[in-house]
């Protein structure tokens, strides 16, 4: 059976994608075959067409899907063809391809039942940013009912779940930043956080963000701090972070990037014996083995049902206007130079 993808040829620019028929691939033992209904574009996408995440073209970028079940492998006893599911795929780990594709077929432990109150869309731009912020917040920092937080970058997609998350768990006050009056009105709207905990980081210093971030935590500095942003919001969540705190990042910096952790006196960390974690969502997946990975299936299933109860809102998604090199092109275009409010969205089959 063949199947339409879109193909990066090349590493390089985003005229390297081209339209192609390849093969449909067959589930092995464990393994699902998914058609594929919707996936989305992330950063990791343009830096994996630009060569800096390792892969060999030809090859089919996408890490988002939200789809059906059309065939099941041995040993796959819990899905069936026609089942709604959403997760993820990374086309350099087990993967048979990513998800700019029709079809995909990706080992069981990548899927959860799509949540009922979501199209494929809403589902697709859930996965990665909704297992990323919950491995953040809850396999990394562990946070506690009535912890402060600070979320560099609440508005985002990783963000906007972050938020969502740490009020599920009943932190609190949940301090974050914002840099435009949408941005504002987003985490004040449906994120419902109080205006007077939603920091305008522009026009200002790091050090006056961080005397800001203290005073509106009532003086204090946060129990938990997370970078989703990267640069001197890295810097700024370590300089608020409390005694024995918790700062995790997503955000991978450039080689000349300095950040004092353990270097004596200069570092905001140490001399409060707080804690840096880092957190790569793919890492289990394209590093680890089959028992790393029944996490994922674990925390999708989690993440649904928070969906399903109301406590996880749908992110705003802009959709493409259709499965083609020259959308996505534009969206990956978009995304790279940051002109995007919301998830870009592909739809891949009707």
């Amino acid at each position: 059976m063949k199947m339409k993808a879109v193909v990066l040829r090349e590493f390089g620019g985003v005229e390297n994608f081209a339209e192609e028929q390849w093969q449909a691939p067959d589930p092995r033992e464990k393994e699902v075959r998914v058609q594929v209904r919707a996936a989305t574009v992330n950063p990791v996408d343009f830096k994996t067409r630009k060569g800096y995440l390792g892969g060999e073209p030809p090859m089919i970028q996408g890490v988002d899907l939200g789809g059906v079940v059309e065939a099941v492998g041995d040993k796959v006893d819990d899905l069936r063809p026609g089942d709604e599911v959403y997760g993820f795929v990374d086309a350099e780990g087990p993967a048979s391809n990513g998800a700019y594709a029709e079809y995909v077929t990706v080992p069981r432990s990548f899927l959860a039942s799509k949540p009922a109150a979501l199209s494929f869309p809403e589902a697709a731009a859930l996965a990665m940013v909704g297992l990323t912020a919950y491995q953040c917040l809850i396999d990394k920092a562990a946070i506690r009912p009535g912890e402060s937080v600070f979320i560099a970058g609440g508005s985002g997609a990783v963000g906007s779940v972050a938020v969502q998350l740490a009020r599920y768990y009943k932190a609190g006050p949940i301090l974050t930043t914002a840099g435009s009056r949408e941005s504002v009105d987003y985490l004040t709207g449906p994120l419902g956080l109080a205006r007077k905990h939603i920091l305008d980081y522009r026009h200002r210093s790091p050090d006056e963000l961080a005397e800001e971030v203290v005073a509106a935590n009532n003086g204090r500095a946060v129990d938990a701090a997370f970078d989703f942003v990267g640069g001197d919001m890295k810097r700024l969540c370590c300089e608020v972070v409390d005694f024995d705190g918790r700062v995790t990042t997503i955000v991978e910096e450039e080689d000349d990037f300095r950040l004092h952790v353990v270097s004596g006196q200069k570092s905001p960390l140490l001399s409060r014996s707080a804690s840096l974690h880092t957190q790569l969502l793919l890492a289990r997946a394209r590093f680890g083995t089959p028992p790393y990975w029944d996490i994922f299936a674990e925390e999708l299933a989690i993440l649904a049902k928070l969906v399903e109860q109301g406590h996880i809102l749908a992110h705003r998604i802009l959709m493409l206007e259709d499965f083609s090199a020259s959308a996505i092109a534009e969206a990956h275009t978009r995304l790279e130079g940051r002109h995007v409010d919301g998830k870009l969205v592909i739809p891949i089959a009707p």
